[in-house]
């Protein structure tokens, strides 16, 4: 899969820019804060219809405006596809994907369109931070290879959603409204959290896998062995709509005091281990990085394997961070590939091979312009 078109107004410092990128490698280079990741951010939030770097839709809108759009042209094994992103803060819908011009009913129909992997200096925090970072990991890429996997998400948060509610209105009801309310969501989240840990179970022993075999080939000591392995109340259960039935059932007196739910893959981690130990508490700034380029690179051969083509490679300032081991190991993975790099001096980029140069500056009205160089 590669962009042929890239179509940003009104994006963050942007007014306006058409980008008709190389299928090889594209380096974008030019001074810190005038717009070179906001390039690689609208093909990310092309490819899963959310940014790498905010929650907060809004802080991609240029100032003083009130929307903004993305609108990326793809090649894949099947053809063209083209899909936009629409951002209007102040208005409901705050967010509308078009699909070949067209409205999507949800935001999940347009994973499949675009497929992109980001390697940032801020991935760090996959393994630095806590269990929700991880899960935000996992759910992203898990969401680009089966788009499935959002509806199944977003139906189990729903749930959890509405047990919640009930939990927290509890002294509105008779006592026995409630408990009969109870049970029909501990068995209505029962069933939306099955499909939610089988594609995380899948993923992560698929992914461990694949990075496991990078970490090897990287990293500086032959006898260093990386592994990954789902962590989570249902990660080893065979039947796992009966072990969260009954999971519920066992801190229902805990969550009726709480008023949330303590029990279900909401609660669930990624454990990344090193020679047997955690990788956060023991290992040197080096092997994190190590791990962090290897999950990457691990994506990368998960993603050709299973949808059959590359995904497009997005490197945000990374090679700044790396060094020249590592560096070589990330530049063999993107032969081949669809790569944008980003930097702020064009040789940070030497031996990428890179056949387009492009200098982002700043425009005396303070947005962002680009030339070739």
């Amino acid at each position: 899969m590669y962009f042929t078109s890239l179509s940003l107004k009104r994006f963050r410092n942007y007014r306006s820019l058409i980008l008709n990128p190389s299928r090889g490698s594209t380096v974008l280079f030019g001074a810190n804060g005038v717009g070179k990741t906001n390039i690689l951010e609208a093909m990310h939030l092309l490819s899963l219809g959310r940014s790498h770097r905010t929650a907060a839709d809004k802080e991609m809108v240029r100032d003083g405006e009130d929307m903004a759009s993305v609108c990326g042209i793809t090649m894949r094994q099947d053809g063209r596809h083209e899909v936009e992103v629409r951002l209007s803060p102040f208005e409901k819908p705050r967010k509308r994907i078009l699909l070949f011009g067209k409205p999507a009913e949800r935001i999940a129909d347009m994973m499949g369109h675009a497929t992109c992997i980001m390697f940032a200096p801020e991935d760090i925090r996959i393994v630095r931070d806590g269990p929700a970072a991880r899960r935000r990991f996992v759910d992203m890429q898990i969401s680009q290879i089966r788009p499935d996997y959002v509806r199944a998400l977003r139906t189990y948060l729903s749930v959890l959603e509405s047990r919640n509610a009930l939990l927290k209105g509890q002294r509105k009801m008779s006592r026995e409204g409630f408990e009969a309310q109870l049970d029909t969501w501990d068995e209505q989240l029962s069933a939306a959290a099955v499909p939610v840990t089988a594609a995380r179970r899948w993923f992560l022993e698929a992914l461990s896998q694949s990075a496991s075999v990078q970490y090897a080939a990287i990293a500086e000591c032959a006898e260093e062995t990386f592994e990954m392995r789902y962590a989570g109340p249902l990660a080893r259960e065979t039947k796992p709509y009966e072990a969260m039935l009954a999971g519920l059932k066992r801190t229902r007196a805990e969550d009726i005091y709480r008023q949330y739910t303590s029990f279900g893959p909401q609660r669930d981690d990624l454990a990344l281990l090193l020679c047997g130990k955690e990788l956060r508490a023991f290992g040197s700034q080096g092997q994190l990085r190590t791990a962090v380029l290897s999950l990457k690179l691990g994506e990368i051969a998960l993603i050709e394997r299973e949808l059959g083509e590359p995904p497009a490679l997005l490197l945000d300032d990374v090679f700044s961070e790396l060094d020249g081991k590592r560096r070589d190991a990330l530049l063999r993975s993107a032969e081949g590939l669809q790569t944008f790099i980003t930097c702020t001096d064009r040789q940070d980029a030497a031996g990428a091979k890179a056949e387009v140069f492009l200098r982002v500056r700043q425009n005396a009205d303070g947005s962002a312009g680009m030339e070739e160089a």
